[in-house]
């Protein structure tokens, strides 16, 4: 009796370690960097460096949030397999990184690492005993009143020290944290914003509850980070984490927001057309289709329908008209008329001020005065010649056309990160 040939044993399956996940070069440049901030006196200087590079990981990755935890985990392996010189330099990135990360169990794996390491001997950083002891300050609230954007200041302190974080958020595009930076000038950043106002009739400028801050930077940042290439500024991912973690520094709010209503297209723009502004208006064919451009418009922004503003107007005018509608002369020539009596009646269904409406009208003949320049600039050419959702008002088209006219997965796909509206008033 023989006995059966046994099978061949499948080899262990190759295991790595998450320190080999970074790049050894990657990994000398960060702890070289963290090495030069290991007597810094204040933490903010710190802050900002971890905060830095998890900005360079959230643009890279398109924002994904597994990415972060990802690269954490393998910056935390990494910081405990160094040894010798190194260390303070990897208990200083641990401590910054477990206050800095995105994600509650980041911060955890990395307080831990921390930990262990401090546990062999190796001191912590200068700054350390100073980093846990910060208190949210005043909050304000500066923006227009067309409610194109927003600017929230929220200060903290921490010892003698003190600094701002600045978050602008911009409606226009669906409510993006489009925007944000940090100052130790508290006082000066309030004067700044106390100018804006004396210089701009259509601004205000006021004191925000802190939760009431928190809840809507939560919200502004929670829908960029939904977005494919968000058009924030270059100032935005740098930023990000630490503004994360100085949002989560404020009181919490228990204010419920109620949504807005459903707005029905059609019935909007039946209203429009109905309405006293629009009487004058020759082709009423046209007006429709204009309307629903602008309704689409902000349905596609995830912004309120028959919202008007001058970032709204500069948007359509200078972005979203020349790289997705296809006009002829009578369009063209129709434009003006419909635009400035959808300003009217929108602004006077919004409540706005007459004198928030002449300005808003000036506005809108300056834009109106740069449209063939944007309408006529070879990449919008291209684009509207090309895009599947540019949208067909040139007079001898049929009527009725397909809603929406403007995708939002088009808008974010096609709208370059880096291209910013030039959104009136500052």
């Amino acid at each position: 009796m023989s006995l059966a040939t046994p099978p061949e044993s499948t080899p262990p399956p190759e295991t790595t370690h998450p320190a080999d996940a970074l790049p050894e070069n990657l990994v000398r440049l960060l702890f070289r960097q963290a090495a030069d901030l290991v007597e810094d006196g204040d933490p903010i200087q710190t802050e900002l460096w971890c905060s830095d590079v998890l900005g360079a990981v959230w643009s890279a990755t398109d924002g994904d949030p597994a990415a972060e935890d990802t690269f954490a985990d393998a910056w935390v392996a990494a910081a405990e397999a160094v040894d010798g010189t190194d260390r303070p330099a990897a208990l200083t990135a641990l401590t910054a990184l477990s206050r800095i990360a995105s994600s509650a169990s980041a911060r955890r794996t990395a307080a831990a690492a921390a930990d262990r390491i401090a546990a062999t001997g190796v001191p912590r950083p200068r700054w350390a005993t100073a980093v846990d002891d910060l208190s949210a300050g005043e909050c304000w609230h500066y923006g227009d009143v067309f409610g194109d954007q927003e600017t929230i200041l929220c200060a903290f302190r921490r010892g003698p020290n003190e600094h701002a974080m600045l978050v602008l958020i911009d409606h226009t595009l669906g409510g993006i944290a489009k925007d944000v930076f940090f100052t130790e000038a508290v006082a000066g950043s309030l004067a700044d914003l106390q100018y804006e106002l004396a210089a701009t009739p259509v601004a205000f400028l006021e004191p925000i509850e802190p939760a009431a801050a928190r809840r809507r930077l939560q919200q502004a940042f929670t829908i960029t980070d939904g977005l494919v290439e968000p058009r924030v500024n270059e100032e935005l991912a740098p930023h990000r984490a630490l503004a994360l973690a100085r949002v989560r520094q404020l009181p919490p709010s228990i204010e419920t927001v109620t949504p807005e209503p459903d707005v029905e297209p059609d019935a909007l723009i039946a209203e429009f057309l109905a309405a006293p502004e629009a009487a004058d208006l020759l082709d009423t064919d046209l007006a429709g289709r204009w309307a629903r451009l602008l309704v689409d418009r902000a349905i596609a922004h995830a912004d309120v329908p028959a919202r008007v503003g001058p970032g709204v107007l500069d948007e359509l005018l200078l972005v979203d008209v020349p790289e997705h509608a296809l006009l002829d002369a009578a369009s063209k020539s129709a434009m003006p008329a419909v635009l400035t009596a959808w300003t009217r009646w929108a602004g006077r269904r919004q409540g706005l001020p007459t004198s928030a409406l002449t300005w808003l009208e000036t506005a809108l003949e300056e834009m109106l005065d740069e449209f063939p320049e944007a309408y006529r600039d070879p990449d919008a050419v291209a684009h509207r010649n090309t895009c599947p959702d540019t949208v067909d008002l040139r007079s001898n088209r049929p009527s009725r056309l397909a809603t929406p006219l403007i995708s939002p997965s088009v808008l974010r796909a096609t709208s370059g990160a880096g291209k910013v509206g030039r959104a009136r008033p500052k």
